[in-house]
């Protein structure tokens, strides 16, 4: 594979992890998780993309880190051979990492594109205290007495671990731990279990970094009790091994030195100085292998982890699946409401003229319209008779509201509803602030108009297809001459014998001469109520596709632009769902590429790092 194709992969993942970290900085209870966010990106950018790239695998780095007051710079002075770093009692006073070189031969710095992130390199020395996304790279001076110890390694003074929020702090802190090949972890008698430096340490661990634990300034008699006393408490909660085993951490302890110790790590000092880089060397016992090592672990940390680095993602679209499903819930609201408001009450009455319609398609044509004539005076009573009781038993008409007035007061009460959910969980989630503030000015005015042009589109539909059902319902019977003219001799067959029967079996004529009106009137209801059954099918019909056609045309894309809505316009959700599905690809193609390379290369297999299935560090 291209270097370019390496570059723009391992870019890409390094940018979408960092806009996953601001995204979290932006919500407090998440700081701890954008510190490992920013762990992750770093890992890609200062360990992966140089070794894809092919960089020299010289220096090693290591990067001494702990909480404030640790005592991090008389470490880095005895890991230095010599008085390099500022010590300072004041928390905090380091605040910008600081990178001592060996002397001897100078190396090839790191050019990577990306190396080290937003930190660039001071061309002047300055204070330790400088805050600012600056590096120092100093030459350690030993004033000619040989080859230096750690002759392969650069060694980085790094600002404390205090608190996760810091964010100037966390990052530089994060740039050069994803850096490291090993990491010194620095923790004192008076503050070695403090929960930040301590949840640091777990983090590490779980990115498979190699780590030495130098402790500080406890009573030289009490240093081996205070050493055990560390494994047990602090070492002994790490994440353990898939075997189930715990991560092997080396220890060393630096107890309370005189003064003359401190200012000559590598003469008065050695006592101490020499079990601490052993520790390291053992570490580094090759510069090909070590890099290997973190470079292999770092692949494979971002591969196991990639589930609790989008943990962030996850819940933002939580919240964001959470209105969804008010929208839903809105949608189910409004479509009930037009069901019982309008449809339900509504008798489209047009259906009427279409039965009469169907009623005269009944009867004779021609001259046949004479018998029809007859037979309609016959019925004279019954129809007397059928209005005057049906006039009884019916109720008054109750007004029905227009559709168009009940379409609108849904989509009001719709919209009523999702401000009055958004301002409800304002406070809970950034999505719903965004939502809450942007309702009134952007979201509703835009689901208005959006509402107002679906539903003329609705209108032109649904007048289309109600005149439509009508027409069809007497077309049906006009275009089968066979069925029609079937009917019509049915029903004046059915009336003729009733007549006839009855003027038979009464003759000589008497008042049993009226049952021929009731025998008449009796088939022509029937007919009417085939036909009402008819009208009545076809108006259930309608009924059901006005309630489908507003679902399809007003009711289903509304729903779908307001859910929609908060992930358009270049909002940070949009760019959540897209790096949700590409940063899982993106972690697969480097541990495949890193996998591949490290056995080209025939370095070692590196030790499995710990499962990473708790969230944030």
């Amino acid at each position: 594979m291209q270097p370019t194709e390496h570059r723009s992969a391992v870019g890409q993942l390094a940018d979408d992890l960092r806009w996953l970290e601001d995204h979290c900085r932006k919500q407090p209870e998440l700081s701890a998780h954008a510190g490992t966010l920013r762990l992750a990106s770093a890992l890609a950018r200062n360990v992966i993309g140089p070794f894809l790239e092919g960089l020299d695998t010289r220096p090693l780095h290591v990067a001494v880190v702990g909480g404030a007051g640790a005592g991090k710079s008389t470490v880095v002075n005895f890991l230095a051979g010599a008085v390099v770093a500022e010590a300072n009692p004041q928390a905090g006073f380091t605040r910008h990492p600081t990178a001592f070189l060996p002397p001897g031969p100078g190396f090839a710095w790191p050019s990577y594109i990306g190396f080290l992130g937003p930190m660039h390199r001071l061309t002047a020395d300055k204070p330790a205290n400088v805050d600012e996304d600056v590096y120092q790279v100093r030459r350690i001076d030993t004033k000619g007495e040989g080859a230096h110890a750690l002759s392969e390694f650069v060694i980085w003074d790094c600002p404390d671990m205090t608190t996760w929020a810091s964010e100037g702090y966390v990052a530089r802190l994060m740039e050069v731990a994803a850096l490291a090949d090993v990491i010194v972890y620095v923790a004192s008698d008076e503050r070695y279990n403090d929960e930040v430096p301590t949840q640091f340490l777990h983090l590490l661990v779980k990115a498979g970094k190699a780590v030495v634990v130098a402790l500080t300034k406890m009573r030289p008699a009490d240093a081996p009790a205070f050493v055990e006393h560390f494994r047990q408490e602090v070492l002994g909660r790490l994440p353990k091994l898939p075997g189930g085993g715990a991560p092997a951490v080396p220890v060393v302890a630096l107890p309370q030195m005189t003064p003359a110790e401190r200012a000559d790590p590598a003469g008065a000092g050695a006592k101490y100085r020499v079990p601490l880089l052993n520790q390291l060397l053992v570490q580094g016992e090759s510069t090909d292998a070590a890099r290997a090592r973190t470079v292999a672990n770092a692949a494979k940390y971002l591969s196991t982890a990639g589930d609790g680095l989008l943990e962030v993602a996850r819940r933002d679209l939580a919240e964001l699946e959470a209105w969804k499903l008010a929208v839903t819930a809105g949608r189910v609201s409004f479509e009930d409401r037009y069901r019982r408001e309008y449809l339900s009450g509504e008798r489209f009455q047009r259906f009427d003229r279409y039965r009469e319609r169907l009623i005269d398609l009944l009867e004779l044509p021609g001259a046949g319209r004479v018998i029809g004539g007859l037979l309609w005076a016959l019925r004279t009573p019954y129809r007397w008779t059928r209005d005057y009781v049906f006039g009884l038993m019916s109720r008054p008409d109750v007004l029905n509201l227009s559709e168009q007035t009940v379409l609108h007061e849904s989509l009001k009460s719709w919209l009523d509803g999702l401000q009055a959910e958004a301002l409800r969980k304002a406070s809970a989630h950034p999505l719903w602030k965004q939502l809450a503030v942007r309702f009134e000015s952007e979201m509703a005015p835009h689901a208005r108009d959006r509402f107002a042009t679906e539903y003329r589109t609705f209108e032109l539909k649904e007048s289309e297809d109600l005149e439509g059902a009508g027409k069809a319902l007497v077309a049906g019977l006009e275009q089968n001459p066979a069925l029609l003219h079937t009917l019509r001799a049915g029903k004046l067959g059915l009336d003729l014998t009733i007549v006839g029967a009855v003027i038979y079996f009464t003759w000589p004529p008497g008042w049993l001469l009226l049952l021929a009106p009731i025998g008449v009137s009796a088939t022509h209801q029937f007919a009417e109520l085939a036909t009402r059954g008819v009208a009545e099918g076809a108006r259930a019909r309608v009924r059901a596709h006005r309630e489908s056609l507003v679902t399809n045309t007003l009711t289903a894309p509304l729903a779908h632009w307001l859910g929609e809505w908060p992930t358009t316009g270049g909002t940070s959700f949009e760019k959540l769902q897209l790096v949700l599905r590409r940063v899982p690809d993106l972690i697969r193609q480097m541990d495949e590429r890193v996998t591949a390379k490290v056995k080209a290369l025939g370095a070692p297999k590196p030790p499995p790092i710990p499962p990473t299935g708790e969230r944030g560090a």
